[in-house]
């Protein structure tokens, strides 16, 4: 079996003898059809909408489903009144979808799927999950997709998509490809004075150091490679510079990594990097004119799918331990991400010896969906 975007170019491509049937939880239907949709979760199932609505598939849901969709609708309207609440979600089932009943053969299915999926020893399934996977068990659809990981892992593998999965190739479709500038890669200056002879603390809360004013920025780069090589996890360099009269002059440098989570909170950081440019929140700008910020920012896919392919993780499935690669890789992006947008900040994505400079705007918004794959919270 392909991946999942492969299993779903193959069905929407009409490779098979008879027209297929897709059946799609709640939360999926959920993601598309709110306004605004929820993303990357309405891109990935884009796909699938669009042969139904070009008759390349058939597309079902439960009537469990056409119940919680209901719940949702009068939920959030609760303090509304004047219109019929149910009309517009009723129309967009009616459009897309054939409603199936529970029936008897139905409920039976779902008491096998909850009864004989129990891991741990417990049911683990709630009724309304297992009813909506039955559905499509009992009528013979030839795809459900779900993003609910333990229904997904109760139903047969060749039969369900995980939603996940798909936005793995989102991920990989958008990153870093659609947030680098391919034409400008940075190349390390190793000749000149270096970092670290002669620098001080400047600021011991923030482990922050002050070289000599005259290293070169691409010499620092160099430096940062190699210490980002021997820490071997993610980490993220910034640069506090300034323009005085003819020359350029290093101010501060501050590094972090994640075990400084608990002594050098990423905001102090931030913070930090805010008052060297004199940069207000209020306005936006920043009024330190002749000062900027690089920011090197260190991680490797490579390096966090190695991890995961170590023996303490040979439980997990392979697309969970893909998920959890990625997660490793992006989250530091996602902890600075605030500072991505600062004004006279220059961003620098190093990655297996390669520096490329990042598109702060493009960045910023893959982020903004991708938080929605791994469950990134606005506060971390």
């Amino acid at each position: 079996m392909g991946t999942a975007m492969q299993v779903i170019h193959e069905i929407i491509q009409g490779k098979m003898h008879t027209k297929p049937k897709v059946a799609l939880d709640t939360c999926c239907v959920q993601y598309y059809i709110s306004k605004p949709p929820v993303q990357p979760w309405a891109d990935c199932l884009d796909p699938i909408f669009q042969a139904g609505l070009d008759g390349k598939v058939e597309l079902y849901v439960s009537t469990v489903v056409m119940s919680e969709l209901l719940a949702h609708v009068h939920f959030v309207n609760r303090h509304q009144a004047g219109y019929d609440l149910e009309l517009d979600l009723l129309a967009i089932l009616n459009r897309h979808f054939q409603v199936l009943d529970v029936n008897s053969e139905v409920a039976r299915a779902a008491g096998r799927l909850r009864g004989n999926y129990t891991p741990g020893d417990k049911m683990v399934l709630k009724t309304p999950d297992a009813l909506i996977g039955a559905t499509s068990l009992a009528n013979g659809h030839t795809l459900f997709i779900t993003n609910d990981a333990e229904l997904a892992r109760a139903l047969p593998n060749e039969n369900c998509i995980y939603l996940k999965e798909l936005a793995l190739d989102w991920l990989a479709q958008n990153f870093p490809a659609g947030c680098v500038d391919e034409a400008r890669m940075v190349s390390p200056t190793y000749s000149g004075m270096s970092l670290f002879p002669d620098s001080t603390i400047v600021t011991p809360e923030l482990g922050s150091i002050r070289p000599d004013p005259s290293v070169d920025w691409r010499r620092i780069l160099a430096d940062a490679f190699t210490v980002a090589t021997m820490l071997n996890e993610p980490c993220v360099f910034f640069l506090l510079m300034r323009d005085e009269e003819s020359r350029t002059e290093t101010i501060e440098v501050i590094s972090w990594y994640e075990g400084l989570e608990n002594v050098r909170r990423p905001d102090a950081v931030i913070r930090r990097i805010e008052n060297h440019l004199g940069y207000s929140r209020r306005t936006g700008r920043a009024n330190n004119s002749n000062h900027y910020v690089y920011a090197f920012c260190f991680t490797s896919l490579a390096r966090e799918r190695s991890r995961q392919s170590q023996p303490c993780y040979a439980s997990k499935s392979d697309p969970q331990k893909e998920i959890n690669a990625w997660d490793g890789y992006l989250r530091i992006l996602w902890r600075f991400r605030s500072a991505l947008n600062l004004p006279q900040t220059t961003w620098l994505l190093c990655e297996d010896g390669v520096a490329r400079y990042l598109k702060p705007r493009e960045t910023s918004q893959f982020l903004d969906q991708a938080k929605n794959v791994f469950g990134w919270e606005d506060g971390r």
